[in-house]
């Protein structure tokens, strides 16, 4: 059923705001650092950093959910047993312990989702991107009132189906990333908040700006919010981003 779809493991999302007590440019430091530390975890596969600069708007002109956390990271793993191992890990629990110590672990500044995703196969795409220092979307989704999981996916599917034309090719000539993350709810962070959440992944700023004054990307916005946001905005959280790869030892 879901032609487009090609399974990529388990990701673990931590997103986190600046506490009061730390400046951003201190919080900057310490995920920087954190990123370092946390490279060497058993099993990751690809470890991302990304800094947001602003919240997605409705195609009706009105402000989409203001954002609660100023970055998030993603570790990308092969299997629902590797995350759970890492998070297991010693080296895990120490930056948990870290993060408390620095008054960042307060479900106020801190949420966390581990989610199964799916790479948008086009162009040739096999692996989120390798490139550096591309722009990206975090577009996270709840469930509306009378709405199953499998609803969403289902209906992230049909989303992600209206810019892959007949031989597979993206329709933004633009985007040169998309996968589709959905979450499982017996994470240790307890419930998520967000049911889904896709990435978007662009080259420059300048590229995804290019996207977003397009009629293809206001043609899905509408869609969006035909079918799920116009019953209750609150259900959407869409960010913007800039992305840093965190380079893993060989």
């Amino acid at each position: 059923m879901y032609k487009h779809y090609q399974p990529d493991g388990y990701r673990q999302l931590v997103a986190i705001s600046c506490p009061p007590q730390m400046s951003k440019e201190k919080l900057k430091g310490w995920i920087l650092e954190h990123s370092e530390r946390s490279k060497y975890l058993p099993g990751l596969r690809c470890y991302t950093v990304c800094f947001i600069f602003d919240t997605i708007d409705y195609s009706d002109g009105s402000p989409g959910q203001p954002i609660k956390f100023d970055f998030y990271e993603e570790m990308y793993f092969e299997s629902l047993d590797d995350l759970k191992r890492a998070y297991e890990s010693d080296l895990m629990q120490r930056e948990l312990k870290d993060m408390s110590d620095n008054g960042i672990s307060d479900p106020e500044y801190l949420q966390g989702v581990w989610a199964e995703a799916n790479i948008i196969k086009m162009k040739g795409l096999t692996s989120p991107p390798k490139q550096k220092n591309c722009a990206r979307i975090f577009g996270g989704c709840k469930c509306a009132s009378g709405m199953t999981k499998k609803d969403l996916k289902d209906w992230y599917y049909a989303h992600a189906n209206r810019v892959i034309d007949d031989e597979g090719r993206m329709i933004i000539p633009e985007i040169i990333g998309y996968i589709h993350n959905f979450t499982i709810d017996n994470s240790p962070f307890g419930k998520p908040f967000v049911d889904a959440y896709c990435n978007n992944w662009w080259a420059t700023k300048e590229d995804m700006f290019k996207t977003f004054s397009g009629d293809i990307w206001n043609g899905q916005l509408v869609h969006r919010e035909d079918h799920i946001d116009i019953q209750d905005k609150s259900l959407f959280i869409g960010a913007t981003a800039m992305e840093h790869i965190v380079d893993l030892p060989k």
